[in-house]
């Protein structure tokens, strides 16, 4: 249904919608639209539309009922009911927690220290010779070389874990020194075990106290360096035995190293008119030898003055004769291969 309004004063015209069960109007639809085509019309002109009487008439008496209808409805129209029940909302109440997110932990891989073996460096002397330390490690073989300057009294070095063995050769290799058990012991009376002590490096703290002191272990009771082939590192002495009064017996022929103290001896046959000894350190030597009634001969001057035998790196030196077997008693040193 259509609702209608139009104001005299001021000619306009107020369309609307309206719900009017049951109720019908006497106005016929062409009278409707006639009407409402003039009033638009007027509206576009801005002017106040020309009715007649009749139409205005009947244009209040639609406007009267459609005013009546509404209030007739606005009567009957009850509102819903109120509740006095409170509605139930469900209600959710979040709690909020700070949790710090997990902290990783990180597990530190282990570093090697810069230097991890320390020790003395010693010598029988007044100085310190020149040589070099080697660190062998047992297991791979694998060896480490540092340079000893003179006079030097300390070292340190760093080696990767593993089973070691150190010991020291002077730069001719004349003369070798060891980190043996007399070491551990203290190089005190009863000291007297030589043999090479191995030390366990991890890698992981400083291990002191591996001292290459010991140079009083024996020309075999320390090693070569692997790389290093002995014969390049070594020479010989050989000679024949002459004068000697009657067969010759077996003797032992003994070579004294005039710088280390250390000797190195071979046994002969009886019977042999000749000797060599292989594998000594270069130096300088003097020769003897003994037999088992306790005479002693020797490579001698005229004098009984033992003559100075030169070893070179290489080399074999010949002609070292063992010719003087009248040497006063006392004069020449005991045999060391009975003590």
């Amino acid at each position: 249904m259509f609702t209608v309004s139009f104001f005299r004063s001021t000619g306009k015209l107020v369309l609307g919608s309206i719900t009017s069960p049951g109720k019908a109007f006497r106005s016929s639809p062409a009278a409707l639209f006639g009407l409402l085509g003039m009033l638009i019309l007027s509206a576009c002109n801005n002017t106040p539309p020309t009715m007649p009487d009749q139409q205005t008439d009947e244009l209040a008496t639609i406007v009267a009922a459609t005013l009546t209808a509404s209030v007739k409805q606005a009567t009957n129209t009850k509102a819903p009911p109120q509740t006095t029940e409170p509605s139930k909302v469900a209600t959710a109440t979040a709690t909020f927690t700070d949790t710090p997110e997990p902290t990783a932990t990180l597990t530190p891989s282990p570093t090697l220290i810069e230097k991890n073996v320390l020790g003395k460096i010693c010598f029988p002397g007044e100085e310190i010779p020149a040589m070099t330390a080697y660190f062998e490690e047992t297991g791979k073989g694998t060896i480490v070389e540092l340079p000893i300057q003179k006079n030097q009294s300390s070292y340190e070095v760093n080696l990767q874990p593993g089973t070691y063995i150190a010991y020291a050769w002077l730069e001719d290799f004349s003369r070798g020194g060891l980190y043996s058990r007399a070491i551990a012991c203290g190089m005190k009376a009863g000291c007297d075990d030589h043999t090479l002590l191995p030390f366990i490096v991890t890698g992981r703290k400083v291990l002191s106290g591996i001292d290459l002191c010991d140079w009083f272990a024996g020309p075999f009771n320390v090693p070569y360096p692997p790389n290093v082939e002995q014969g390049n590192l070594t020479g010989n002495i050989s000679g024949n035995i002459i004068n000697f009064d009657g067969d010759i017996p077996s003797l032992r022929v003994v070579a004294f190293n005039l710088k280390t103290n250390y000797f190195y001896w071979v046994r002969t046959l009886s019977g042999q008119n000749s000797y060599t000894i292989t594998e000594l350190p270069p130096g300088s030597y003097h020769l003897v030898a003994y037999d088992e009634q306790g005479r002693a001969g020797s490579h001698a001057d005229a004098d009984h003055n033992l003559i100075d035998v030169l070893v070179k790196v290489g080399k074999t030196t010949t002609g070292v004769n063992l010719n003087d077997w009248n040497a006063p008693a006392g004069f020449l040193p005991p045999d060391p291969t009975k003590q």
